[in-house]
């Protein structure tokens, strides 16, 4: 038994008619006699009486009526919540993003596209290591990660490198290492580092290779001064994690001219044909490459 077999029994005992029918399903008479007969015969019933050119249901045909009715009903439904699934789908705009200047920014950029648009924006935090495949398989329409060679050397995807984004290491005032101009990473290699929130895994790994203590994470910038403050350690963060400025016991040394970078980038499937990305694309791009010299 097929969907359109019972679709054109419908019609005809809608009807009763084989000619109106075959008219509103725009198909020959003959092939939906031709259906109508191969569903008798599955069934082992006789669905019309015929007599001369008018057709009348049978008692079987009447009881395949109330089913096929319901059962073409329910396909309808399903058609059309799948449907519906995809249009509203088509007005969400899925970002995956790497923690890093983005975040700060974030809210600004979905606000800005959500007033020129009627989609909406889902931020998904991921990590750097997620984003590529959450691309390919769909998960996210447009990532904001790292500029890998993995991600450079996709030919299905479109990369824009949106900014560098750099660290700085806070250390106390009187520490004779703030006397130094633009010191080697070395120069920290014996010293008591701390995170100040979970670097990039390649940031953390670079810097580990140098340092020869252990690199312990923290999560507040008020343990991050207080540290300071006793001249426990060092505390290395993103460029654009401050401390308070009026404190005269710590400065902060850039590390810009290290090895410690990254650039972060844009990137978008070449065959995402989802409503107003392009104008996401365009907002990032330019809310973003703006802030390209933040630090």
């Amino acid at each position: 038994m097929e969907i359109k077999q019972l679709k054109y029994f419908v019609e005809v005992a809608k009807r009763e008619h084989l000619s109106e029918a075959a008219l509103e399903l725009d198909i020959a008479q003959s092939a939906i006699s031709r259906q109508i007969t191969q569903l008798e015969k599955e069934l082992h019933v006789t669905l019309f009486k015929r007599e001369g050119r008018n057709i009348y249901l049978t008692d079987d045909g009447r009881q395949l009526f109330s089913e096929a009715t319901k059962i073409i009903d329910q396909l309808d439904k399903t058609v059309r919540l799948f449907h519906n699934q995809s249009e509203s789908n088509h007005f969400i705009l899925r970002i995956g993003y790497v923690e890093s200047y983005v975040s700060q920014v974030l809210t600004s950029l979905i606000q800005a596209f959500e007033h020129e648009s009627h989609s909406i924006v889902e931020p998904i935090l991921m990590n750097e290591d997620e984003i590529l495949n959450a691309l390919t398989t769909d998960q996210i329409d447009i990532g904001l990660t790292d500029l890998t060679q993995n991600i450079k050397q996709s030919k299905d995807i479109h990369v824009k490198a949106l900014f560098e984004e750099y660290f700085h290491i806070y250390v106390p005032k009187d520490d004779t290492i703030t006397m130094a101009t633009n010191p080697p990473l070395k120069q920290f290699s014996n010293k008591s580092i701390y995170e100040l929130y979970s670097l990039p895994v390649h940031i953390k790994q670079t810097l580990t290779q140098i340092i020869d203590t252990p690199i312990h994470t923290i999560t507040h910038p008020h343990l991050a001064q207080y540290l300071l403050s006793k001249a426990r350690g060092y505390i290395i963060t993103p460029s654009y994690h401050l401390l308070e400025k009026k404190s005269q016991k710590w400065t902060s040394i850039s590390l810009e001219h290290t090895e410690l970078k990254r650039t972060i980038c844009s990137i978008v499937r070449h065959d995402n044909q989802k409503n107003d990305i392009q104008l996401l694309q365009s907002m990032i791009e330019q809310l973003l490459s703006k802030n390209a010299t933040y630090h």
